[in-house]
């Protein structure tokens, strides 16, 4: 069995946190302008993958909350609250 080889990226993050993601990356995920994507941490390393149905979901998310009268810095708290919640339960299971 062949392992595949390891490639590494070096990404500058701006004075706002943005990175620009590679064109090669851009390419092999398969995303865009206006696509998601999702950073997940596992242990001590971050993986990114591209948002699919999940996209979907965020739209239709956005738009309720739209209507819902939820600030967007309201939101933000909550989405943060759940996923320091989310990340303390899968850190807890990966030990």
């Amino acid at each position: 069995m062949k392992t595949p080889m390891a490639e590494a990226y070096v990404c500058k993050v701006t004075s706002v946190g943005q990175v620009t993601l590679p064109k090669e990356v851009r390419e092999e995920l398969g995303v865009g302008e206006d696509d998601y994507v999702i950073i997940e941490k596992i242990g001590e390393t971050y993986f990114i993958k591209k948002l699919q149905a999940e996209k979907r979901l965020l739209a239709r998310v956005r738009e309720r909350v739209k209507k819902s009268g939820v600030t967007r810095e309201r939101l933000q708290e909550i989405v943060e609250e759940e996923s320091q919640a989310v990340w303390e339960k899968t850190g807890k299971s990966l030990r």
